[in-house]
């Protein structure tokens, strides 16, 4: 029974009974809720509001910029109406239209510029204005109009019309208090008019005057800001200053280090962390806090770690136990393992052949545990076969990367060969992610174009340096970039969908049954009309959160009855998305070759286990929780189903990317 702030709901439990239940905190990679660009490791783990605190108290301004107003903690804060840049309105960033390449071709009509914004919506009624006033015609040339015409036309009239100019109305509808959507500065953006620099008046800090003229120890909060925390950690601790709020600082920047977390800074945000950077941070706030007892719930924590960096974790999680908490964490790695006081071991295999407990108890009984697939390992009895010829490096067939300098890179300058399996090393935190994801990615993005293959089309580019060159792209066809981001593009999204072999089936039951083939997808006329094709009802039960119900209508199908009494061999669109890859792949044995081979592609990366209808990102649009998702598909799984869904077409193609958290 769950009792919501408006309505009482039953649901089923998917358990008996649970006893001995503590209060518990789930510490999971949850990447795709940390989206929001202004949310930096300083704000999320609040250090950023106790240096503004720590800054109004002890900082000592420029005399030149000493009004004699008393400092607060909201002048060091850029998402602070006081404390924000005036001109970037503290995004330290401004956009920059190229005036001269959107005027340059002087051929075109006036509503054809800038992509053909006045040709439709109010741009369109303020142009005809414009026009109708300047005595000219939408539809005449750039090249008949005057010296005087054209300028107003780009910069305005004064009022005498309602259209503001071209150029000002473009920085107001993308940045400026009609600002709706970023789909006219995306399109800007991609056809090379508009691009972003640093804030000339705040240096792209974000901050205002006050911040930006006063410091402690000769630094202001923002050279603070962007420094390592290792660093930050060491330059505090010399500080003359003797505060309470100083020392909680300090306390908080060692946990960090002690996480491994000491390359990161203040300033960098949270959405270019990855998913183990991500946990340890959670981590990080949890010990601080020094809670007990406690039962905390760790979905791989290691993921991201170095070999040398894992033992120092262990060692963090086993004082959450001393301090009377229990500790629970989902884990393959054999040092976390090996560490554990009790092991749960679950299986034989995965899917419909595992689900069993195996095994419970010490880790000595684990080893000699005859029927799980872990303990053989663990003995040493079974190995992983590796090759022991590498290929022949061919240096004139590369890639070179130089002048790498985002986040922690130093003026990197690495090569990379082409027609390897090339593996990028280091430690947590060393610039792997920096180097490959951030830099060599968006640069590959903006030269290949449309042959730079990602799941994220409109993806940003983030590199920030421009001295970055990347040579030898001549070498490469395509390039493909799979990582674990989300890959659902609608509620709906299943495998079937996504590898493309649902519209092979639903063409089967159409030439079986007569009926269109639209008739068989619950995103169109085949789908429930009261759950919309989810087969729940979701309903928000208070604070943000939501239960989700099997739809009375459809029996939590999602499909109408008429689309269900359609059979392909005994079996119904339902039945079939049911399904296992293995049990699909007897089914439909002779049936149709391309769906034999995305099955068997399927099978042969290891994910014959998962059914062909499972949701790849359930119910995100409407803001349920991500916890579904996460229990749904799991970040390793989304990265197979992008390798697979491309497999088909590698043959020689030159580069793929495969980024590992």
């Amino acid at each position: 029974m769950f009792s919501g702030t408006q309505f009482i709901v039953d649901s089923t439990p998917s358990f008996d009974s649970i006893t001995g239940l503590s209060p518990t905190v789930a510490v999971e990679q949850r990447i795709i809720r940390q989206s929001n660009p202004r949310s930096t490791v300083g704000t999320r783990t609040k250090i950023s509001n106790m240096l503004a605190m720590l800054f109004a108290a002890y900082g000592v301004r420029d005399d030149k910029y000493n009004d004699d107003i008393p400092l607060t903690m909201e002048m060091f804060q850029k998402n602070s109406p006081k404390g924000m840049c005036v001109k970037c309105l503290g995004t330290g960033i401004i956009k920059e239209l190229d005036e001269e390449k959107l005027f340059e071709d002087l051929s075109q009509k006036i509503e054809d510029v800038c992509l053909g914004l006045g040709k439709r919506g109010i741009t369109k009624r303020m142009l005809d204005s414009f026009c109708k006033y300047h005595n000219i015609s939408p539809t005449d040339k750039l090249s008949t109009l005057t010296d005087e015409q054209l300028n107003f036309l780009k910069y305005g009239d004064n009022g005498k019309s309602s259209f503001m100019g071209f150029v000002p109305w473009i920085m107001h509808t993308t940045n400026g208090a009609f600002s709706t959507s970023s789909r006219l500065e995306y399109l800007l953006t991609n056809a090379g008019y508009m691009g972003k620099a640093s804030c000339p008046k705040c240096g792209g800090t974000g901050l205002g005057e006050q911040a930006f003229h006063t410091a402690i120890g000769g630094k202001t909060i923002s050279e603070l800001e962007n420094m390592y925390i290792k660093d930050l950690y060491q330059f505090l601790a010399t500080v003359p200053i003797i505060s309470p709020l100083l020392g909680e600082i300090l306390v908080k920047l060692n946990c960090m280090v002690d996480v491994g977390l000491h390359h990161l800074a203040l300033s960098r945000p949270v959405p270019t962390l990855s998913g183990g950077e991500i946990q340890r941070l959670f981590l990080a706030s949890y010990i601080i806090a020094e809670m007990d007892s406690i039962i905390f719930v760790f979905d791989e924590p290691t993921i991201g770690l170095h070999e040398v960096e894992k033992a120092k974790l262990i060692k963090i999680l086993k004082n959450l136990v001393n301090r009377g908490n229990t500790v629970i964490a989902v884990e393959h790695d054999e040092k976390f393992i090996r560490s554990a006081d009790y092991i749960i071991d679950l299986g034989p295999n995965a899917g419909v052949l595992g689900g069993e407990l195996i095994f419970q108890g010490g880790f000595e009984e684990f080893l000699y545990c005859k029927n799980s697939n872990t303990s053989p390992y663990l003995r040493c009895e079974e190995t992983l076969k590796m090759e022991k010829r590498s290929r022949t490096i061919d240096m004139l067939n590369v890639l070179k990367i130089e002048n790498a300098a985002l986040h922690n890179l130093k003026n990197v300058t690495a090569e990379i060969p082409l027609g390897l399996m090339v593996g990028v090393a280091g430690v947590s935190g060393s610039g792997k992610s920096s180097l490959i994801s951030d830099t060599l990615v968006p640069k590959l993005k903006e030269m290949l174009n449309t042959k730079c293959i990602t799941d994220d089309e409109d993806e940003e580019l983030t590199y920030e340096s421009n001295n970055v060159i990347i040579s030898g792209i001549e070498h490469i066809k395509k390039c493909f970039v799979i990582d674990q981001k989300p890959i659902g593009r609608s509620r709906t999204s299943c495998p079937a969908t996504y590898t493309g072999m649902f519209d092979r089936i639903r063409t089967l039951f159409a030439k079986e049954s007569g009926l269109s083939a639209g008739l068989f997808t619950v995103n169109s006329e085949g789908g429930c009309k009261v759950c919309r094709g989810d087969g729940e009802i979701h309903y928000h039960v208070g604070f943000g959160n939501f239960i989700n119900l099997e739809c009375e209508a459809c029996g939590g199908t999602g499909f109408i009855p008429e689309v269900l009494e359609v059979m392909l061999d005994g079996k119904n669109i339902k039945d079939i998305l049911s399904m296992t890859v293995d049990e699909a792949v007897e089914f439909f044995k002779g049936k149709d070759k391309s769906i034999d081979k995305i099955l068997a592609t399927l099978s042969r990366v290891g994910m014959n286990y998962i059914t062909l209808g499972q949701k790849l990102l359930p119910y995100l649009v409407e803001k349920v929780s991500v916890s579904n998702w996460q229990r749904s598909f799991q970040k390793d799984r989304m990265q197979r189903m992008q390798f697979i869904s491309w497999m088909s077409l590698l043959q020689g193609y030159h580069f793929m990317i495969v980024k590992s958290y």
